[in-house]
């Protein structure tokens, strides 16, 4: 199955080197529909957000990167299409200034100057705005860290029990232990 599905990639991609937009724009999208769930079909995705963008349709393009951040998060073409998709969204105005990993690393950063509160908010923001972004787990871990370092035990006990509870596989869960000392 997954040869036939790598054929289907290639000649899409080769339509599309060839200068036949439109046919591997109709190419991409056919292979959306019959393998949604493909290990290539987050490249489909990215393909067509270049191919709407090329053709001046920002809007679509737009939709498309949407799309793939939404259903294949952890794909490497969301990995190269998430900075494209907000520079695409400041393009157009609408406001997409930051993307989870920026939040995040916004959030630590005001960590280590000792910007509590405003680290705080920033940790929060992310949880609340991206629930499903590859930082959530440490975001809630450096929350407990400020509770551990505002004398907040019990606060720095409550995000440890969130991790141990809806992240026990992750990095965070295996510091913990930190925040329970």
């Amino acid at each position: 199955m997954f040869e036939e599905e790598k054929k289907l990639m290639d000649q899409a991609i080769a339509t599309y080197r060839k200068g036949d937009v439109d046919g591997a724009e109709k190419m991409f999208r056919d292979f959306i529909k019959q393998y949604p769930t493909s290990s290539l079909a987050d490249n489909a995705c990215y393909n067509l957000a270049k191919i709407a963008y090329a053709k001046g349709e920002k809007s679509s393009s737009l939709s498309w990167y949407e799309y793939l951040l939404e259903n294949y998060p952890d794909s490497d073409a969301a990995y190269f299409g998430k900075d494209e998709y907000v520079e695409l969204g400041r393009e157009l105005g609408q406001g997409i200034s930051e993307i989870s990993d920026e939040c995040y690393f916004n959030g630590l950063s005001l960590l280590k100057r000792c910007k509590y509160e405003e680290a705080e908010k920033e940790f929060k923001r992310l949880i609340e705005e991206y629930p499903k972004c590859e930082y959530v787990d440490n975001a809630y871990y450096q929350l407990g860290v400020i509770c551990k370092k505002r004398g907040d035990k019990e606060g720095a006990r409550r995000y440890a029990e969130i991790i141990m509870t809806q992240y026990a596989d992750t990095d965070a869960a295996l510091q913990c232990h930190t925040l329970m000392e």
